[in-house]
């Protein structure tokens, strides 16, 4: 697994993802961009995308919905964690952001072998592990996680999952703009989305 995580941290794509959760039953389409020093992940939900974005100035949540004005907030500065509540709102996002790196270091995590996965979406064949268990106040969920050369192709919660729909080319820069010039984040607002990994 720590292996896998090293190769996450490098590289860069573009995919699109199918996230169904069972607490509510839903199916939501989630679609990232991915580099080493920055990371964009659209989740699509009732009507509008909220877009995470974080890069060497910060962790950004924004709202673009047909109609209205695109709002960003400024959920942390650069190189700080997000609080508590945030990341676990985001927890799902964070599989593309900062979990590589926890993953990478392996510190905490009581981890299992579990089988492969056959070749998909544009990727070989997966590799995959039982989380069973993390740190506390990591950004990592306990799961089954299968990972292709560092890609995340499928992942598996106790309420939902993950599965990779296609695989694109390396994202540009222009890809990490900002739709608007940020905010500060309320202090009672949700401003990030609600896909969580748990």
């Amino acid at each position: 697994m720590q292996a896998q995580a090293r190769l996450a941290e490098t590289r860069s794509f573009t995919a699109s993802y199918e996230a169904q959760g069972g607490s509510p039953p839903s199916t939501t389409v989630i679609k990232v961009y991915r580099t080493p020093s920055a990371a964009r992940i659209d989740v699509n939900e009732s009507g509008a995308i909220v877009r995470i974005v974080v890069n060497d100035s910060g962790t950004y949540s924004c709202k673009v919905a047909s109609g209205a004005a695109p709002l960003c907030v400024t959920l942390a500065g650069p190189g700080q964690d997000l609080q508590p509540s945030l990341a676990l709102q985001l927890q799902l996002q964070l599989l593309f952001t900062s979990g590589p790196a926890e993953l990478a270091k392996g510190t905490g995590f009581e981890v299992k072998p579990a089988g492969s996965k056959s070749a998909q979406a544009s990727a070989p064949a997966a590799a995959c592990y039982a989380i069973v268990s993390v740190p506390t106040n990591s950004d990592v969920a306990p799961g089954t996680y299968c990972f292709s050369d560092g890609l995340l192709v499928s992942a598996q919660f106790r309420t939902g999952s993950l599965q990779l729909k296609s695989l694109g080319a390396p994202p540009v820069a222009s890809d990490f703009t900002l739709p608007a010039s940020p905010v500060p984040l309320p202090s009672e607002s949700p401003a990030a989305s609600g896909s969580s990994a748990r």
